[in-house]
């Protein structure tokens, strides 16, 4: 059983110890019985700690069935009334304890809920959130510790524990102290807790209204003078999403402009990789139209969104699709696209795409500038590199419909991974998928279940679970992880608050090599991956294989880049011509049907040059595809840049405000008064 089911089984058991501890508590309220309501109610409690600390699954769920956890506090304190009610009279001393305690202490959680919630909103109707920027002019204070923050509800719904075990103390002996204690002891915690969090409440609303805050930002921004802008909007539907801005992140760091980066919701900032390109997020479109970035000139768009209309309504900057990946997926050349000055594609596919949209976009519009990121990919020495040959398979997610349904998770994934595991040679297999893989289609979520449980299931018969649990391994990794956590927070919580970005950013990029590096080192060479984490990166595992199976997607692309072979599912079964014809990634393939059909030939080729009658196509298609070599996209990407910048400024040269005149003063002359 590998680690995933074990979670789910304990989570299972959870759940229903926590589901049985009410209907025993609700049984022992109309027996009634003190002695199953208190081992009921201990049962709920523990298991309702188990399932935060573990942050299971199940939690949703449980919402999602109207028994979130507010619910259960409430049932369970009705069902303690219920049970004093039944085993005292009801005008009885413990009775009326246990019903003013409850109402004290939730007027008081009700409270400490509402003052939290009006610091959030006051502090989220702030104009922008930034990053990078010195910004500490704008005097905003500190929120309330994190203790009083994180979490509250679950902390403060639990102080009924001391009430609950007094009144239940009192039944069981008939001594008016106990519920009399555990009563002020709750009440008074609580209290207690309330005042603690008001200084720094107050202290957090302590904050500049809307112009000068944004008076303030302009002149930090006139101060920096950024020439250079990547635009992003609708990450924060889901944190996949950010990686179409991170995959960016380096290249704008290598151009000679100033760049920043302009985000529209707060929460990206949250999955937004570390970076020394300052970041401003502003979420309202009437603010940003107000932020003032007097030199911008080149703005740059990883993806199409609504909102990106309200940066394109600046006529005195060029605006470019760059786009987040070469495919030949529709979204790929997608007509929209026409609205912006340029767009940047890898290649000459790039371009083609758009000129087979007729009418849609301008030859003059497309420059080919390469795929930067993929300098740090090993080319392919013609042979097998591995101690096991490696398969990485790296299939696409379901899409948004299913008309857009690229994956072959669902007709083939499991049928690949059982063939490839009974093949005639050993084979090491990396699972890469979609970071959206399943979360459209609970069939889908299914299928990629499956294909962990047979690559884990394989990994455990071969080597056994302690050595795939290393445990120094995981002592190691998680020393990286809690680095990298600490790193990444920002505020009151850092532990380096003096840190700058390129300090923090070069930090963690050394930390992530490190956790690279031990991730690969911590298996049996020959035992297969599971990669769904950030490490190792989808780059790092190209580096480890030796062929590529996928789906049409920017994957591929960026595969080809390493020459090594590869397979493309033809999930509609069109003949071989047709499909390489209208998929232009597939022209140097092996391609594969719903059955794994072709996969020997693809597998023979990997073994033997002789046999990879595809190699010199790949020459052709990676040329084709993401541009030549000399001069590497690097310098492509930022020169394409730089010049676009200066043909902005030839037709919008900078203008800035005259300095208002300072009155004439004569100097007096010598010996005057």
């Amino acid at each position: 059983m590998n680690k995933q089911q074990r979670q789910a089984l304990l989570g299972f058991f959870v759940s229903s110890a926590l589901v049985l501890s009410f209907l025993g508590m609700m049984a022992a309220v109309v027996m009634p019985s003190l002695t199953v309501f208190a081992v009921s109610a201990a049962v709920s409690y523990l298991a309702d700690l188990m399932l935060h600390s573990a942050q299971s699954s199940t939690l949703e769920r449980l919402r999602d069935s109207r028994f979130g956890l507010t619910i259960r506090f409430i049932i369970r304190q009705f069902l303690l009334l219920g049970l004093c009610g039944a085993m005292a009279d009801i005008d009885s001393f413990v009775v009326q304890m246990t019903a003013v305690g409850l109402l004290l202490l939730f007027v008081l959680q009700l409270a400490y809920g509402a003052v939290l919630k009006h610091v959030r909103k006051k502090r989220a109707a702030l104009p922008y959130t930034t990053r990078g920027l010195d910004m500490e002019v704008l005097g905003i204070r500190r929120m309330p510790h994190p203790f009083l923050m994180d979490k509250h509800v679950r902390k403060t719904l639990h102080l009924d524990v001391p009430l609950f075990a007094g009144a239940l103390g009192t039944m069981a002996t008939d001594n008016w102290r106990y519920v009399t204690y555990g009563g002020i002891l709750s009440v008074s915690v609580a209290y207690l807790a309330l005042l603690v969090l008001l200084p720094g409440a107050r202290n957090a609303l302590i904050l500049p209204d809307t112009d000068q805050a944004i008076d303030l930002l302009n002149e930090e921004l006139r101060r920096y003078r950024p020439q250079v802008a990547l635009y992003f909007t609708f990450a924060a539907i889901s944190k996949d999403f950010m990686y179409q801005v991170n995959m960016w992140l380096e290249s704008l760091e290598a151009m000679d402009l100033r760049p920043i980066i302009v985000l529209r919701e707060r929460a990206t900032l949250r999955y937004l990789d570390a970076t020394s390109v300052p970041v401003i997020c502003v979420p309202k479109a009437e603010y940003l139209a107000r932020v003032e970035m007097p030199e911008l000139r080149v703005t740059l768009y990883p993806g199409n969104a609504g909102k990106n209309v309200h940066m394109l309504q600046r006529h005195d900057v060029k605006h470019v699709f760059i786009g987040h990946g070469d495919s030949d997926k529709a979204a790929s050349s997608n007509r929209v696209s026409k609205v912006f000055d340029e767009i940047w594609v890898a290649g000459r596919a790039g371009r083609d795409r758009y000129e087979r949209i007729k009418h849609a976009v301008r030859p003059e519009q497309i420059v080919e500038v390469g795929r930067p990121q993929l300098m740090t990919l090993r080319r392919w020495s013609g042979s097998v590199e591995q101690s096991t040959p490696t398969i990485i398979y790296a299939p696409t997610w379901e899409g948004w419909t299913d008309d857009a349904c690229y994956t072959s998770v669902i007709p083939a994934g499991e049928k690949l991974i059982r063939t490839l595991l009974a093949y005639e040679r050993p084979l090491r297999v990396i699972y890469k998928p979609h970071p959206l893989t399943g979360s459209r289609s609970p069939v889908a979520a299914a299928a990629h279940r499956r294909i962990i449980a047979l690559l884990n299931e394989d990994n455990a018969r071969r080597f056994g679970r302690k050595v795939l649990d290393s445990k120094a391994a995981a002592r190691q990794l998680a020393r990286i992880d809690k680095k990298l956590a600490e790193l990444q927070e920002r505020g009151v919580r850092s532990k380096f608050p003096d840190l700058s970005e390129e300090e923090r950013t070069a930090r963690i990029r050394r930390l992530r090599e490190q956790a690279g590096s031990l991730y690969w080192e911590s298996l049996p060479e020959s035992a297969h991956h599971v990669v769904i984490e950030r490490v190792p990166s989808l780059y790092d595992c190209f580096n480890h294989s030796d062929l590529l199976i996928g789906d049409m997607s920017s994957v591929v692309s960026d595969f080809v880049a390493t020459r090594k072979p590869y397979a493309i599912f033809n999930l509609e079964g069109l003949p071989d011509d047709e499909f390489r014809n209208e998929q232009r990634t597939a022209y140097a393939s092996y391609l594969l049907d719903t059955d794994c059909g072709g996969l020997d030939t693809a597998l023979e080729a990997m073994f033997s040059r002789d046999q990879d009658v595809m190699a010199p196509y790949r020459e052709q298609l990676k040329e084709y595809l993401l541009g030549t070599d000399s001069p590497p996209s690097s310098y492509r990407f930022t020169k394409a840049a730089t010049d676009l910048y200066r043909r902005g400024l030839q037709d919008f040269p900078i203008e800035y405000p005259e300095p208002p005149e300072r009155p004439h003063q004569p100097i007096q002359e010598a010996g005057r008064s």
